[in-house]
């Protein structure tokens, strides 16, 4: 999943620790090679909440489904779970009202306001790498912009220029416009069922 799942999720799931949970979700991918153990109790949670949904998505039959049409679709090679992850996210925030909102009780703007504020109020616990992806976040209204095709096509494009070949990947919007209603319909079948896993996780953590 990408980032707005993932911080949907740990909000909703996780016990709020002033911002750590939101902020260990989001930090696990720019936490390479760094002492978790020297973390407080929420950024842990929320890192490895992040690792295990990741780990249950990429077996998922339904993603498994939707990273398929993505590479028959044209998507270049290697990319297609990374593009699934992204229009998975362009669901969540264009339907917020039907996934997003039910969880947190709030707007999509909102909701990502409250997110900005918790990340803020750990900032002492950023890494290095995640501390530069935070102005991003919050100056660019990034998270929000997944309900847009051009906040998609945008975010295709700087992930592309920090990618090994550079792929074109702004150019892959089409595929997402093109399957549509397919990778919705692969995402309602499963964002219950990773619900589930991660209500299930966070009790299990907290035992």
């Amino acid at each position: 999943m990408n980032l707005l799942a993932h911080v949907l999720i740990a909000y909703a799931t996780l016990p709020d620790t002033d911002g750590q949970e939101c902020t260990g979700a989001l930090m696990a991918d720019y936490f390479p090679g760094r002492d978790l153990a020297s973390y407080p109790r929420g950024i842990r949670d929320g890192l490895l909440q992040h690792r295990a949904v990741d780990a249950f998505t990429d077996a998922h039959p339904a993603f498994v489904s939707c990273r398929r049409a993505i590479a028959a679709a044209g998507a270049p090679r290697f990319t297609a779970g990374i593009l699934a992850d992204i229009f998975w996210d362009h669901v969540l925030a264009s339907e917020w009202h039907v996934w997003g909102r039910p969880l947190c009780g709030l707007g999509l703007d909102p909701f990502c306001r409250e997110v900005y504020g918790r990340l803020s109020r750990a900032e002492a616990y950023h890494s290095p790498g995640f501390a530069s992806v935070f102005r991003f976040l919050s100056n660019g209204s990034w998270l929000s912009s997944y309900a847009r095709l051009d906040g998609i096509e945008k975010t295709l494009a700087g992930l592309s220029e920090r990618m090994s070949g550079r792929p074109d990947l702004a150019a892959c919007i089409g595929i997402l416009v093109d399957l549509d209603r397919e990778i919705r319909g692969d995402f309602a079948e499963f964002w219950p069922r990773l619900l589930d896993y991660a209500r299930d996780w966070a009790r299990t953590s907290a035992e």
